[in-house]
């Protein structure tokens, strides 16, 4: 239940036992002032004359009596008198209108007048029972504004978006309460960007750990590789050897070849120098080539004509980026057909990669170290990655890189 509400409530209720009280007084002060308005009107009976000594002009003037003879209005059957008033009165027909003489008393006029005032009381009280629940709900959604805007803001950064701060606040409670999430804020920006910073030169210091390995890889073992081949090559010409030797030098150099493609293969998921040489471009085409090799699996390629530059380590981070959702595809998708779509549009380039895979509801929830690394490689290029999967329906991977 709302504040609103809960409060409306509760002073409704005291507005009702208020009123209440006060009816119950009123009616009590009324009914005294009523019996003795008839014992006032009583005595001025006895002592009057006769109507027809009087004149009509003066019995006209007269108020609670007239002719015994004459058929008035009972108190509550005229001018809107409810029944139950004139009762809780005391002065209603069935306790007997009292006959003095040739005079009949008749309490109508006061009745009525007290009636009239009740009916004032109420309304005034009604007034200013809605003036009051009017200006406390404008009170209480005055006061409660701040924990609404703490509200979103705790869902902001609950999204992941920059934790906003919230304006100082008139009223201390709520003013002291908006300087503690404020502090909050500037201390879990602190940490993320501490984290970021770390996660950014962790995801740095593995590429380039990567490449080191690569080029120690090419340009030691990979040279091995490479004269141990060619010597068992050279063995096939050499007469001194027999056939059986012959045999197993093709067979060394067979291997030695096969090595080599898986070394090449290696070298390139380590470090793809392709994008060294001929750019961003090439080397998305390179690695879906390379990656249908290996995976078995097709890949329907979109890229524009004209990326924009991007420095060495952003290419780097969108280079991993792609190459990690593309690996998640493979093990994890159960797929038999993907697409990746690379478009560069005025100040965005996004990046789209679909499967027709099995899915998950709750791929957040279960998302591992590889889901982890394309967020970090999002963030480290300042953009924002999404992930849409349904159970049977596959999963969309968005990335999406603001551009200056």
């Amino acid at each position: 239940m709302r504040a609103y509400s809960r409060v409306a409530l509760l002073m409704l209720a005291v507005f009702a036992l208020v009123y209440g009280a006060g009816a119950v007084f009123y009616l009590k002060q009324a009914r005294l002032d009523v019996a003795r308005e008839l014992d006032s009107i009583s005595t001025l009976a006895g002592m009057i004359g006769s109507p027809e000594e009087m004149g009509p002009e003066l019995i006209a003037g007269l108020r609670h009596l007239r002719p015994s003879s004459e058929e008035g209005a009972v108190a509550g059957n005229d001018d809107g008198v409810p029944f139950w008033f004139v009762r809780a009165l005391g002065a209603d027909q069935a306790s007997g209108l009292s006959v003095i003489g040739d005079w009949q008393v008749d309490p109508y006029d006061e009745v009525e007048e007290i009636w009239e005032n009740f009916v004032l009381v109420s309304l005034a009280f009604g007034i200013g029972m809605l003036l009051c629940f009017s200006a406390l709900f404008l009170a209480i959604r005055w006061l409660t504004e701040p924990l609404r805007r703490v509200g979103k803001a705790m869902d902001d950064i609950g999204e992941g978006e920059p934790s906003p701060r919230l304006p100082r606040q008139q009223i201390t409670e709520l003013d002291q309460l908006v300087y503690r999430f404020n502090a909050m804020a500037d201390a879990l920006d602190t940490e993320q960007k501490t984290v970021a910073r770390l996660m950014n030169e962790l995801l740095e210091l593995q590429d380039r750990e990567r490449a080191h390995i690569a080029r120690v890889l090419h340009d030691d073992l990979g040279q091995y590789i490479t004269g141990i081949r060619a010597q068992a090559r050279g063995w096939l010409y050499d007469p001194e050897l027999n056939e059986r030797q012959r045999k197993q030098a093709r067979e060394m150099a067979e291997h030695c070849e096969t090595v080599q493609q898986h070394f090449r293969h290696l070298l390139r998921d380590l470090h793809p120098l392709v994008m060294e040489q001929l750019g961003l471009g090439s080397a998305i085409h390179h690695l879906v080539d390379q990656w249908q090799q290996l995976s078995g699996l097709t890949c329907k390629l979109t890229v524009d004509e004209r990326l924009p530059e991007l420095t060495g380590d952003k290419q780097t981070h969108l280079y991993r980026f792609m190459q990690e959702a593309l690996n998640n595809v493979a093990r994890h998708a159960a797929a038999t057909k993907t697409t990746l779509d690379v478009t560069a549009k005025p100040g965005v380039l996004q990046v789209e990669v679909r499967d027709n895979g099995r899915g998950a509801d709750d791929l957040s929830a279960r998302a591992g170290l590889g889901l982890r690394s394309m967020c970090e490689r999002a963030r480290s290029l300042g953009g924002k990655v999404e992930f849409f999967s349904q159970s049977g329906e596959g999963t969309s991977v968005c990335l999406t890189i603001p551009l200056k």
